[in-house]
């Protein structure tokens, strides 16, 4: 079980290679390094802690799925049985990063069940969102709030300050623009981390979502933060980390 995040010279000189291919890639996400973990997570809202969640980056070669629960903790199991659950799978290849699947579900309300199916040649987009198919076009990166991880770490390799890119949100694809907004220490734990820090905003979304990483795993989010102006923010922490070998 690994709790700490140690710099790494190899981890260091890799991102440096890897900065100078992707400089010449046309898929901006095409060329971050992947590497398979499992995460735990606690989810406070207005200074209570009502749930714990897990993510996870698995797969090998070509094909990668993230997966993201979350299942109400302590008095708050009381009240529901609820466990949200998401799934986005991913093809990676030297030219670009291709969704596969996007899927969304509330073990609690099956009318919540939704899924989108990406066919890149076809260039469309097959969604099911509470019970209702529709086609969406698809002529570009797209990304979700699973693979916005890959994102951030392709900026970060790239040294990019901001970016926007079609983003897919509610059984709509939209646009979504990301910024690096600097170096912040945050508290990991107890420890002390010197985080990278970006904030995405959303168009149709009243929040702005600021993610923190760590440079040698910036795949890593080491917390998550959903800010909006007349609400207390929803945080969530990392707990500890699984790295596979």
């Amino acid at each position: 079980m690994i709790r700490l995040y140690l710099n790494s010279r190899s981890s260091s000189i890799t991102s440096l290679l890897l900065l100078a291919v992707s400089l010449f890639s046309p898929g901006l996400a095409a060329e971050v390094p992947l590497r398979t973990f499992t995460a735990s997570y606690d989810l406070h809202q207005s200074g209570k802690h009502i749930a714990v969640a897990q993510l996870s980056l698995q797969g090998s070669d070509e094909f990668w799925r993230w997966r993201m629960t979350t299942k109400a903790r302590g008095i708050y199991a009381l009240f529901t049985s609820k466990s949200l659950y998401s799934e986005t799978s991913f093809m990676q290849n030297n030219n670009d990063i291709q969704l596969q699947q996007i899927v969304v579900s509330d073990s609690t309300d099956k009318e919540k069940h939704e899924s989108a199916n990406f066919d890149w040649k076809g260039g469309s987009i097959a969604v099911l969102r509470r019970g209702k198919q529709k086609q969406l076009p698809l002529d570009a990166e797209v990304y979700d709030y699973n693979s916005i991880h890959l994102l951030t770490a392709a900026m970060y390799l790239r040294q990019l300050k901001h970016t926007t890119v079609d983003f897919y949100r509610k059984g709509r694809l939209v646009k979504s623009k990301v910024v690096y907004s600097g170096e912040e220490i945050i508290d990991v734990n107890g420890d002390a981390i010197d985080a990278l820090a970006y904030e995405q905003l959303i168009v149709g979304s009243n929040s702005k979502i600021k993610y923190y990483y760590e440079a040698d795993n910036p795949l890593l989010p080491l917390r998550i933060e959903k800010l909006e102006s007349d609400e207390s923010p929803t945080t969530l922490s990392l707990r500890e980390v699984n790295w596979d070998l």
